[in-house]
């Protein structure tokens, strides 16, 4: 087995300092792999150790002689900028503006609306989080069975109707398998 040739940027003794100062866990392992390899020790002899794959070590080992100590910190994901905080004004004014045009007003039909006076672009399930705060209540539109046949709707609503084969497929494909 070769051993990896890693940059001497550090000593075994600075890198077990770093090492015991860190609070990642993450960062602890990637750095005791690190000391091993410095120290001389095989890739799978280090893995084995670690109960890590060989080609996490060379990643490690990669990373290390890239961009040191601070790369091999964890990545802990999720947005960068994290979450935007919408002005509630927003929300206030389309409330208002909701409860005196009245009517049918769907929740793409508030996005747009926002858009186009507020020039900003939220997300639907943002706006309807928002909307519920102010305990404010909106209609959706729900779906009529059969597409407007009137007599499998009366015959749905008494029982009597069941889908057909392709229908139920198209609503189950599981069950039909």
């Amino acid at each position: 087995m070769k051993k990896h040739i890693l940059k001497d940027t550090h000593t075994v003794q600075e890198l077990i300092a770093i090492k015991n100062k860190s609070t990642d866990e993450g960062q602890k392992l990637k750095l005791r792999a690190i000391i091993n390899l410095k120290r001389g020790k095989l890739v799978q002899k280090v893995s084995d150790e670690l109960v890590v794959s060989r080609q996490s070590l060379s990643a490690w080992q990669k990373i290390y002689n890239e961009k040191g100590i601070d790369g091999l910190l964890t990545n802990k994901g999720g947005r960068t900028e994290g979450n935007p905080v919408w002005d509630t004004a927003i929300f206030t004014t389309l409330t208002t503006h909701v409860k005196e045009k009245g009517g049918y007003w769907s929740v793409p039909k508030m996005q747009e609306w926002i858009e186009k006076k507020h020039n900003k672009v939220i997300p639907l399930q943002t706006i309807w989080y928002h909307l519920c705060l102010l305990e404010f209540s909106y209609k959706s539109s729900r779906p009529s069975p059969y597409k407007g046949d009137k007599e499998r709707q009366e015959s749905f609503k008494k029982g009597h109707c069941r889908p057909n084969t392709r229908e139920r497929q198209r609503l189950h494909p599981f069950l039909l398998r």
